[in-house]
């Protein structure tokens, strides 16, 4: 039996590595459209700078999860942001943030955070850069569904199929694929119920230190220009020259919406304006910068996977869209839910 799993985030990821663990004899390989797993658990580098331009960390709430990150996994690079999370409002008034959060653990790796992907995904066959654009039905004495690329070309084939990217990029697969019209309906119906906000996320090199009481600061009122802003420089000295700061600008939907087609030379006065204001303290001369566009950053809505899953025709779906928020320890979770679904049907 075969299994493809389009997407090697972190839902397709944890998914794949617990079928590869329970299910030896099923088949699994992942296909992902870009060179690296992980999803926006990512990590870029910039001279000797290194940040993670996507998900900042990830937290542990249960005990499954700390088991898997402290326990299964590598833990050699795995460190607790330590420094608190502060809070702003729309006014830029800056306040402590809250206590009880503040002391879990704000996990991440002295490399950067895709390597958490990179953890998961190892030992697994994932085929990078492949884009999945349709399925086919296969023909008899074949698996199920054959997964066409942009091309039109076969790539593979699989008894089922779990889907993993955003939601409607999904709704495109699936409206492109020879599926039964009502199950078609069925299936758009629920993804419907995903839509996505944008973020311009932007990293900034400084040739000085800059220090604060605090790791970060979050928006809690969805009224400034800003939503994140980290000191990235506090994840350790592999981030960054010593005698110099990182920082992180994640700026809110409707600014990113706004500024989506800018470049980064204009870009960059903009949120180091905004910026500047937050901190109280001139940014205007950053040494670098450096864009990052995430189309599908958070998800508003869910989509119910008991209307999506499908195993009739060996269909399953998981991710941040099922899980009704952008968080890794939820889109882990949605792979392990998906996987003990998947090894339910596969018996």
């Amino acid at each position: 039996m075969k299994l493809a799993i389009i997407g090697a985030g972190m839902a397709g990821l944890a998914a794949a590595r617990r079928l590869h663990s329970e299910c030896p004899d099923l088949e699994v390989v992942l296909y992902e459209k870009s060179r690296a797993v992980g999803g926006r658990a990512a990590t870029r580098r910039r001279a000797t700078f290194v940040f993670d331009h996507g998900a900042q960390y990830f937290k542990t709430p249960t005990p499954a999860l700390q088991q898997l990150v402290t326990q299964e996994l590598p833990a050699t690079e795995l460190f607790d942001i330590t420094q608190p999370v502060w809070i702003f409002d729309s006014a830029g008034t800056i306040a402590e943030g809250d206590p009880v959060q503040n002391a879990d653990p704000k996990w991440s790796y002295r490399s950067g955070l895709s390597m958490l992907g990179k953890l998961l995904g190892a030992g697994l066959d994932t085929r990078h850069e492949v884009r999945i654009s349709a399925l086919r039905p296969g023909s008899e004495g074949t698996p199920r569904w054959h997964l066409v690329d942009d091309t039109g070309a076969t790539v593979g084939m699989a008894d089922a199929v779990m889907f993993t990217p955003p939601a409607p990029q999904i709704a495109e697969i699936l409206q492109a694929s020879d599926i039964p019209q009502d199950r078609q309906a069925l299936f758009q119906a629920a993804l419907r119920q995903v839509s996505y906000r944008r973020c311009l996320s932007l990293a900034f090199g400084y040739a000085r230190i800059i220090h604060r009481p605090f790791y970060a600061l979050v928006n809690i009122d969805r009224g400034h220009a800003i939503s994140w802003v980290a000191l990235e420089h506090y994840k350790g000295l592999q981030r960054c020259p010593s005698e110099h700061s990182l920082l992180i600008a994640q700026m809110a939907p409707q600014f990113s919406q706004d500024q989506w087609d800018l470049p980064l030379e204009q870009l960059t006065p903009l949120v180091t304006a905004q910026l500047g204001d937050l901190l109280a303290e001139d940014l205007d001369d950053p040494i670098w910068a450096d864009r990052q566009a995430w189309r599908y950053a958070l998800p508003d809505g869910r989509a119910d996977y008991t209307q999506l899953d499908a195993p009739d025709m060996g269909l399953f779906f998981a991710g941040d869209y099922t899980a009704g928020q952008g968080r890794v320890h939820l889109a882990i979770e949605q792979g392990w839910r998906v996987a003990d679904a998947i090894s339910a049907w596969h018996g």
